[in-house]
């Protein structure tokens, strides 16, 4: 019975659908309202936005001239308001950052031997510092737990947390300066083939004190100081183990 009425009702939905006329072109509208009215500006006062054309008399909004950004009406704009913070220092030495843990995992996959000398060329070549290197490297004291090699290595700056690191393994570490040009000889020195080969250039009056400081391991500090400061620290270190 059921099954009987449910054809009954498509038989007369289908005949409904023939008798309505075919969709085309000619006879597809839009629904009402389904877009605003186009309002023509200045055809008449009639049309009730002649005249003026809905801009009022004179002034800004007639003219249609528009203030510049930032433009509060004459009043002392916001960014005059609030105080200035800071600034862009020129001058600021970018360095390279490299963790212990970085320079141990380097040594162990073969990259970098702890048995020869290691400088910023070789941490360069190896791909230890991973981008461009400014105005040098800087060691970090990052995974010092992990840090067990033996290395002699040389760097711009270091911190105290990686000296102690280096040094407590018997290594030595140098902090040593490079201008841009020294940097470049340093990194690249097959530019420099079959060119006059600068000098090295001294540390300007501010970066002196580090690079002559024994506690910095800088390379212009007394050598039998450095030694017996990296002795010290070596001692020290192994007796808190």
């Amino acid at each position: 019975m059921a099954a009987n009425m449910a054809i009954c009702h498509i038989k007369k939905n289908l005949t409904a659908l023939r008798q309505y006329p075919r969709v085309a072109l000619n006879n597809i509208r839009d629904l009402p309202e389904a877009f605003k009215a186009q309002h023509r500006k200045g055809r008449g006062r009639g049309s009730g936005r002649g005249k003026t054309s809905g801009r009022g008399h004179k002034g800004q909004g007639q003219r249609n001239t528009k203030p510049r950004l930032g433009f509060e009406g004459g009043q002392t704009p916001f960014y005059l308001r609030v105080p200035k913070h800071g600034f862009k220092n020129i001058y600021k030495m970018h360095y390279r950052p490299l963790n212990l843990n970085r320079l141990q995992f380097f040594i162990d996959s073969g990259r970098l031997n702890p048995n020869a000398p290691i400088t910023m060329y070789h941490l360069w070549r190896s791909g230890a510092l991973g981008g461009r290197v400014k105005d040098g490297v800087v060691l970090l004291g990052g995974g010092t737990t992990w840090f067990q090699a033996k290395v002699d290595i040389e760097v711009t700056k270091a911190s105290k947390t990686a000296i102690k690191a280096i040094e407590r393994q018997g290594g030595k570490i140098t902090c040593a300066y490079y201008n841009k040009l020294g940097l470049r000889l340093l990194l690249k020195p097959e530019k420099f083939e079959g060119k006059r080969i600068p000098r090295r250039a001294r540390p300007n009056t501010k970066l002196m004190e580090y690079y002559t400081s024994v506690e910095n391991r800088g390379y212009l500090a007394d050598p039998d100081e450095l030694e017996k400061a990296r002795q010290l620290t070596y001692q020290l270190e192994n007796e808190v183990d």
